[in-house]
């Protein structure tokens, strides 16, 4: 499908969902499909403002996100995914999944490949607005700009973000939905969309132990490939991290997200260091059913992150974000958060500035 053509989809069904002509989320969504098959139609919007204490740059108004999904169903082991941005006519996620049990879990497609459950969570989910905790205008952090943080590493460097390839994924041991979990990935590393260079393929684990029904302590790794630029031959750069999780996402009471990864910086070169440790705490407080506002969740993420530039000096940034979100109805609602960063090139270093952006953006998902 061209991307006009794709966008005309995009529209028509923003368009008709606006017109009442698509259900909303409290009705039926599945639509009769070949083969006895059914599809689930859903999508989401997110609309932001931003503004920067930086003079250059101007405040502004846009559209984060309008994706559009498409989930079909054969039967209980043939499923499958259609994802795709309606505003950049990007495939996000495409994929079929094999489903013989709980333990195993296959898709072939295009997925996100996250190792760490803070990108897996759907942006939908999440009442932090950045991953990355951007500032815009900053491009300080070396090899992959922006701020130094957890988020803006992960993803820049490729352990967090959708490529096409393979995926494993299931529970099993005892306890009612497995105390034990884990996913891995086999993919091109080269990004989304991107065919392989070589005949190399990325591969990436996460395993969890479950200690109760929403706490959890996570280890993950990935083995990333990429072709080294002095000798076109194949470099190898290891990642690891750990992760440990109590609570989780738009359920009464705490949350708490503890994050800590180390790796090779392949943007800077291929022996550079980084590493990034983040904590994120959310308190879901529900109020009463007889009002408008379903609930509020206050907010605290803390991401230090530290990495080599090209001469081998460590540079580190700190990200601070309080903010919060209101839940109007379901996964609707208004989050604030404001983030806050700090850089130190190196000791002696005269660049030691406070840089900030203020951030609101209203979601729609339906």
């Amino acid at each position: 499908m061209t991307s006009s053509r794709t966008r005309r989809l995009a529209l028509g069904l923003l368009g008709a969902w606006a017109a009442g002509g698509i259900p909303d989320s409290a009705e039926a969504q599945d639509i009769s499909a070949r083969n006895g098959s059914t599809v689930t139609l859903g999508g989401r919007v997110q609309v932001q403002y931003e503004y920067s204490g930086r003079e250059d740059v101007a405040s502004s108004f846009f559209i984060r996100r309008a994706w559009v999904t498409m989930d079909g169903r054969l039967n209980d082991l043939v499923s499958g995914r259609v994802q795709f941005d309606a505003k950049g006519s990007n495939v996000l996620e495409a994929y079929l999944a094999i489903s013989p049990s709980r333990s195993f879990q296959l898709q072939v497609g295009q997925f996100k490949r996250a190792m760490s459950y803070f990108w897996l969570a759907a942006n939908s989910q999440l009442p932090i607005i950045e991953r990355d905790g951007r500032v815009t205008g900053v491009q300080e952090c070396p090899g992959v700009r922006g701020v130094c943080s957890f988020g803006q590493l992960t993803g820049s460097l490729g352990l967090d973000t959708y490529e096409p390839g393979l995926l494993a994924t299931g529970r099993f041991g005892g306890g009612e939905g497995g105390r034990l979990g884990y996913r891995v990935t086999l993919t091109n590393g080269e990004g989304i969309d991107a065919k392989d260079v070589n005949n190399e393929k990325s591969a990436s684990g996460q395993f969890s132990v479950f200690l109760g029904e929403n706490s959890r302590l996570s280890a993950y790794a990935a083995l990333d490939e990429t072709v080294c630029e002095e000798d076109d031959e194949t470099c190898w750069l290891p990642a690891t991290g750990i992760e440990f999780e109590s609570g989780t996402w738009r359920r009464k009471g705490p949350h708490l997200l503890a994050n800590f990864v180390r790796g090779r910086n392949w943007k800077v070169g291929e022996d550079a260091q980084f590493k990034a440790l983040q904590v994120m705490g959310a308190w879901h407080l529900p109020l009463a059913e007889d009002r408008s506002v379903d609930a509020v969740e206050p907010l605290l993420r803390v991401s230090w992150a530290s990495t080599e530039d090209a001469s081998g000096a460590d540079v580190s940034g700190v990200v601070l974000t309080p903010g919060f979100m209101v839940y109007l109805a379901g996964w609707n609602g208004i989050a604030a958060n404001l983030d806050l960063y700090r850089t130190i090139a190196d000791p002696d270093s005269n660049y030691d500035d406070m840089e900030w952006s203020f951030k609101v953006q209203a979601f729609m998902f339906f």
